[in-house]
C-alpha cells in the first residue's frame, strides 16, 4: 500500500482561460496553498477494477477515476481518500485527491511526480473540476499566483511573498457545483473581466492587505457573491477582519478566530476549520 497527503487550495481570484490543448489549458489567478487538504491510500487490484472510496463511501469520484485510467490503464486499483476539509467548497479537495491518489499509482507503476501531476491537470480539465488548484498546488509555495495558464511548466506559477499563518475557513451554504458556473457563458464574461482588473491590481502590489482587497472586489465584479457572502465579509469587516469568498464555494475564508466567526455568524450556520498556508511538500510513501 502507497500513501500520499496533498494540500488544498483556495482560489481567491481566477480568470478561466481555454486552450486546445489540456496542459496549457486551466485559468490565471491567485490563491492559498493549505496545510489542510487529502490522504490518499491506494493498493493495487489483479481484476482491473477501480474501486474509489471518498470519506468511507464508494464513490464514482470521476476526476480521481480520470487520473488512475491515464495513468495506469486497465489496471485495478482500491483507492481511498479522506477530506480535511469538504468538497464543492472552494477547498481544492477534488484537485488534491486527485494528486495525492495519482501519486500513489505513479510509485507504484513506475511513473514520475511530473506524470501524476499532469494526469490530475487534465482530468480536472476534461473533467470540469477546478481549472487551477493543481497548477497552483503543485507549485509548493504558500500564495501561488498563476500568471500563464496551465500546468508548469507549460504554465506559469509565482510566490507572494507572504504566507498566512492564521486562516479560518467558514462554510456558510450548500455546496456551489463548478460545472453549473463555468457552464455558463455570460458568467465566464463576467469572470474573465473582473479577474483581468484583479490580477493588474495584486502583481503592482502583491501584499497581504492587497490580496483580501482584490479578493472582494473580485467576487462583487464577477457576480459570483451571494446576499449571503457579501453578508458574511461585511460582518467580519466591521469587527476590523479581513474575509472573502473560497472560488467556488458558499465558504469564505478570513483571518478572524473562530470563536469571533461563530459570535458574527451564528455557531448553528457555519462550519469552520482552522488552518495556515502552506508550502509542505506533496509525498507518496510505502506503508
Amino acid at each position: 500500500m502507497i500513501s500520499a497527503f496533498c494540500p488544498g487550495h483556495v482560489s481567491c481570484v481566477f480568470q478561466p482561460m481555454t486552450s486546445f490543448d489540456a496542459m496549457s489549458a486551466g485559468s490565471r489567478g491567485i490563491g492559498i496553498r493549505l496545510d489542510k487538504g487529502a490522504h490518499a491510500t491506494v493498493e493495487p487490484r489483479d481484476d482491473g477494477i477501480v474501486n474509489i472510496f471518498l470519506d468511507g463511501v464508494q464513490s464514482v469520484a470521476h476526476i480521481t477515476r480520470m487520473v488512475a485510467e491515464k495513468l495506469a490503464p486497465g489496471m485495478g486499483f482500491d483507492i481511498r481518500i479522506t477530506n480535511d476539509l469538504p468538497v464543492s467548497q472552494g477547498f481544492g479537495m477534488s484537485a488534491a485527491g486527485a494528486i495525492a491518489a495519482g501519486l500513489c499509482i505513479a510509485e507504484t507503476v513506475g511513473k514520475t511526480r511530473s506524470d501524476a501531476f499532469m494526469a490530475a491537470h487534465s482530468a480536472e480539465v476534461m473533467g470540469g473540476g477546478g481549472l487551477g488548484d493543481v497548477s497552483a498546488i503543485v507549485a509548493g509555495s504558500d500564495i501561488p499566483v498563476r500568471t500563464v495558464p496551465g500546468i508548469p511548466p507549460f504554465g506559469r506559477v509565482e510566490n507572494a511573498d507572504f504566507r498566512i499563518s492564521k486562516l479560518t475557513l467558514a462554510v456558510i451554504g450548500d455546496e456551489m457545483r463548478t460545472e453549473s458556473v463555468l457552464g455558463d457563458q455570460e458568467s465566464m464574461r463576467r469572470i474573465r473581466d473582473a479577474a483581468m482588473t484583479a490580477m493588474d491590481v495584486f502583481i503592482a502590489d502583491p501584499t497581504y492587505e492587497c490580496l483580501f482587497s482584490v479578493s472582494n472586489r473580485f467576487s462583487s465584479e464577477s457576480g459570483l457573491e451571494s446576499p449571503a457572502i457579501r453578508r458574511g465579509i461585511q460582518r467580519l469587516n466591521d469587527i476590523g477582519r479581513n474575509a472573502g469568498m473560497c472560488m467556488l464555494g458558499n465558504s469564505l475564508f478570513t483571518d478572524a478566530d473562530e470563536k469571533e466567526v461563530w459570535s458574527v455568524l451564528g455557531r448553528g450556520h457555519v462550519r469552520t476549520f482552522r488552518c495556515s498556508s502552506s508550502r509542505k511538500e506533496i509525498i507518496a510513501r510505502r506503508a
